[in-house]
């Protein structure tokens, strides 16, 4: 121990504060435990938080501080790693944003689904999610992926760049 600390890991045991009502606690990634423990503190609820990374999760939070499940789908690099990988003509292309939604060349078309696609995808799930509480839902993305897509949601989201070591700030001091 470089610190003289005990070290502070996420797992069963701690308190967050949190109700997990998915059929398997267990199974609830502990990134995405914390990432929802900020949410909960920070926003109003229900809340979608959408953490953009190798996978893209998206997990419901709602009153008072439940975990209700949510979505698991590929992240934006995961899709398009597997889209260059089990073609044989497309090239591997940068994450970016076309000019315009509609592609006139295979570059553009990719850029154009990769990015407008996701954001796409998100927005339907948004709508489903509401769509089945009955209510709108307060969005916040996460993750490496997060602000380029969201700029292109059709829903507003807020992106916080800082959503896990906020959670893990607050799960922590609940810990201490």
């Amino acid at each position: 121990m470089l610190t003289g600390k005990k070290p502070f890991t996420v797992g069963s045991g701690i308190k967050t504060g949190m109700n997990i009502l998915i059929d398997n606690p267990a199974q609830l990634g502990s990134d995405i435990l914390v990432d929802c423990v900020a949410a909960a503190s920070l926003y109003p609820l229900p809340c979608i938080v959408a953490d953009m990374g190798t996978a893209t999760v998206m997990t419901v939070v709602t009153k008072p501080k439940n975990i209700i499940g949510g979505v698991i789908i590929p992240g934006v690099k995961t899709s398009l790693s597997a889209l260059v990988e089990r073609t044989a003509q497309l090239p591997q292309v940068s994450i970016e944003v076309p000019k315009k939604p509609i592609g006139s060349n295979t570059v553009d078309c990719m850029k154009s689904g990769i990015v407008y696609g996701t954001a796409g995808m998100i927005d339907g799930i948004i709508e489903r999610f509401e769509e089945e509480l009955g209510e709108k839902c307060f969005v916040v993305a996460t993750g490496g992926m997060s602000p380029e897509i969201v700029k292109h949601t059709r829903h507003k989201i807020e992106y916080n760049q800082t959503l896990l070591l906020r959670g893990l700030y607050i799960l922590y001091n609940k810990n201490l």
